[in-house]
């Protein structure tokens, strides 16, 4: 049976910033401010939450900033404790490596194509003023 507009869920789901909410997949299709770029400092990885979610923002030994998931999939470590090679992100736990398109480029200790599967998300970034 169908809801009706005044239900308690659908007044739940615009005031949740959630990733599986409404309202937070309204606010992600658009471009949000995270932190300050004078912050990143370069080769640094830095933990930031936003909409309820955390992130890893680094800045690569190139100077732009980038900005993916926190955990890696492997075993869910922080990837803002892990160090910045080049462009990548390197989780310090197993030494799983990720680039900006949070695709795995190196997996010590792993068959060569299995790293082919793995992937984290990563998001569009654009320093700004």
């Amino acid at each position: 049976m169908p809801q009706t507009p005044n239900s308690a869920q659908d007044f739940r789901d615009y005031a949740h910033i959630g990733p599986d909410r409404l309202a937070g997949k309204f606010l992600r299709r658009f471009w949000q401010p995270v932190c300050v770029g004078d912050e990143l400092v370069p080769g640094r990885p830095k933990r930031i939450q936003i909409l309820g979610e955390y992130f890893t923002a680094y800045r690569g030994t190139d100077g732009v900033a980038y900005i993916v998931e926190d955990r890696c999939p492997h075993r869910q470590t922080m990837l803002s404790l892990g160090w910045v090679e080049d462009d990548c992100i390197r989780c310090f736990y197993h030494g799983w490596k990720f680039n900006p398109e949070g695709k795995c480029v190196d997996q010590p200790a792993e068959p060569p194509t299995f790293k082919d599967r793995i992937h984290i998300r990563a998001f569009p970034t654009c320093e700004y003023l």
